[in-house]
């Protein structure tokens, strides 16, 4: 059975989550190169295992998420039935906005001036994950060479455009 929003689960950090949002988008295969469909799980954290206060939200691949087991969901109903201004406050709770990064690679540049790189990216996106390397290909940029340097484009809350996560260029990381 698929998740859903507002399913009680376990997810890849420990501790009963409760499904907030799940995406559904297409993206480029990292081992293949290929557009695969993707689904992103948003969940957030009610309690710890041992039913402490553990709020905090994360996101993950369905792979890593599935049902809470029946026991654990008679036993959560009690806790919240007896819990009920905690359970109201995790209601009321925001997730804090999760972004999504792509990471780029170029070789490093003769005149290894970030700042050069970072002015010439500063306007790039939207831009989708399929676009990336071809773009900064265009750009004069080697996006195979070695050593290379880290460019970092983010989706902010995995906002998608036709389809795919939209990306804004981030920054440069030497390494």
């Amino acid at each position: 059975m698929a998740p859903k929003i507002g399913d009680w689960v376990r997810s890849y950090s420990a501790g009963i989550w409760q499904i907030y949002r799940i995406l559904d988008y297409k993206c480029k295969d990292p081992v293949t190169g290929k557009v695969v469909e993707k689904t992103t799980i948003f969940s957030k954290r009610f309690v710890s295992d041992s039913f402490k206060r553990s709020f905090k939200e994360e996101c993950c691949d369905p792979a890593f998420v599935y049902l809470l087991e029946l026991d654990k969901k008679k036993e959560l109903d009690a806790f919240i039935e007896s819990n009920s201004g905690l359970y109201q406050k995790f209601i009321d709770h925001e997730p804090k906005q999760i972004d999504c990064i792509y990471n780029a690679w170029i070789g490093i540049p003769p005149h290894r001036d970030s700042q050069i790189i970072a002015d010439k990216l500063k306007d790039l996106g939207p831009i989708k994950d399929i676009e990336i390397n071809p773009k900064l290909n265009e750009l004069g940029f080697n996006t195979k060479a070695m050593p290379s340097w880290t460019v970092q484009f983010v989706s902010s809350g995995f906002e998608c455009l036709g389809g795919y996560l939209s990306f804004q260029f981030l920054r440069v990381l030497e390494q």
